[in-house]
């Protein structure tokens, strides 16, 4: 396979700059006994926040098959154990990830992957009219509130440190006037894939009133974006503020990032990428691509000059896998007149390649030795691992 002979001079791909959660199949609830009702409670309350996780959808409960499955969770629990919290005895449980997935499916629900967006959030706190910076590690109590609320959903946040770089770049009423050319400024340096600006007022009867605004985007996009941010409230005491929140901002970057699951899939068709220009550019490219949810695999079965040729076998619906794809500024979608035009014949063959008279067209430089009486501009041909492809070639232009 065309992967293999690559791999022989590359090491690892480059990073995607999501983040990866690894304990979506995993919940804990509250066991106040030791009797069976207890128990089944406390396994159908851990599955209904692994649901919730997995699909993203805060409403996935009301679903008429989730609410049947409910009634009998036993079936999805792989490992269960006792723990303790706070004082409080809980039980640990580990749920099936095909099960789960499975369910979802038979629901026609959504389901949002390991890799999720990291969201950095900006949080000022205003007591009696005296506003602070919530910095990470300040020892504030609506920190670990805010970072449970995350984890119950499966969304990784990070907060500023707070050193000077921080308080050099942004202040208070930068934060609190949700002006995005100071706040993206901030954020820069943190990388992350979001970022979320909270404002707290604390009220006199020891509830608060949250604020908050979500740029569902990188930083160094947010100045120049034209889509404007999501706006919400919540209010009551600050742990349920914060969970309230923080559900309704998981279920904003869900409706982004999560795939639809049931009806029918697609199946087979194919991708051509241009401007792979070295083997680290192609195992990137090979690692977005296996990691979409929507997507079963992924074969490299072409190989010219800087475009590749990738068969890709889909779990949901083309438009889910191109939207999916969409939310990676890496990959642009080329349009039909760019100059580059590809036909597949019924044999899975390249029957035409043409580029574009201003391209510089070069074999990617992979530090081997070729082959005696080798052609440079030769296609690699692995046609013995292809499947037929589509008469029609959806064309992507990398740009790391």
């Amino acid at each position: 396979m065309l992967r293999f002979a690559l791999l022989m001079f590359a090491f690892l791909a480059l990073p995607l700059k999501a983040a990866t959660v690894t304990n979506l199949y995993q919940a804990q609830a509250v066991l106040p006994d030791t009797d069976k009702q207890s128990e089944q409670k406390a396994r159908v309350e851990a599955l209904e926040q692994v649901l919730i996780k997995v699909s993203g959808q805060s409403a996935i409960t009301q679903n008429e098959v989730i609410r049947k499955a409910l009634a009998n969770s036993s079936p999805y629990v792989s490992q269960f154990g006792y723990g303790s919290e706070s004082g409080q005895q809980t039980l640990e449980l580990t749920f099936d990830q095909s099960r789960i997935r499975n369910l979802l499916t038979q629901a026609n629900a959504t389901l949002w992957s390991e890799q999720r967006p990291s969201v950095l959030v900006w949080m000022v706190n205003d007591a009696n009219r005296n506003r602070d910076i919530i910095w990470d590690q300040s020892g504030n109590s609506f920190e670990p509130q805010l970072k449970k609320a995350a984890e119950s959903r499966g969304v990784p946040v990070l907060m500023p440190i707070g050193d000077f770089e921080d308080v050099t770049a942004i202040n208070i009423p930068d934060i609190w006037g949700g002006f995005v050319q100071p706040i993206a400024g901030a954020s820069v340096r943190y990388q992350p894939d979001a970022v979320l600006v909270v404002r707290v007022r604390q009220l006199a009867d020891e509830n608060v009133q949250v604020g908050w605004q979500l740029f569902a985007d990188e930083p160094e996009y947010l100045v120049s974006s034209q889509t404007a941010p999501a706006e919400g409230r919540a209010s009551g005491a600050s742990a349920e503020a914060l969970t309230d929140m923080m559900n309704q901002v998981a279920d904003l970057l869900a409706g982004k990032y999560a795939v639809q699951l049931g009806g029918a899939s697609e199946g087979e068709f194919s991708i051509q990428v241009a401007n792979i220009q070295s083997t680290e550019d192609f195992f990137a490219l090979e690692r977005l691509l296996t990691n979409l949810t929507s997507v079963a695999s992924v074969n490299a079965s072409k190989l010219k000059g800087d475009r590749v040729l990738f068969d890709v076998n889909l779990l949901s619906s083309e438009t889910a896998f191109k939207r999916e794809l969409g939310q990676d500024r890496r990959l642009a979608l080329q349009p039909a007149d760019n100059g580059y035009t590809v036909l597949a014949d019924t044999d899975g063959e390249i029957a035409e390649t043409t580029e574009p008279l201003d391209s510089r067209v070069d074999e990617l430089q992979y530090n081997a030795e070729p082959e005696a009486g080798a052609q440079q501009s030769q296609a690699v041909d692995v046609t013995a691992t292809m499947t037929p492809a589509l008469s029609q070639v959806n064309q992507y232009y990398w740009q790391p």
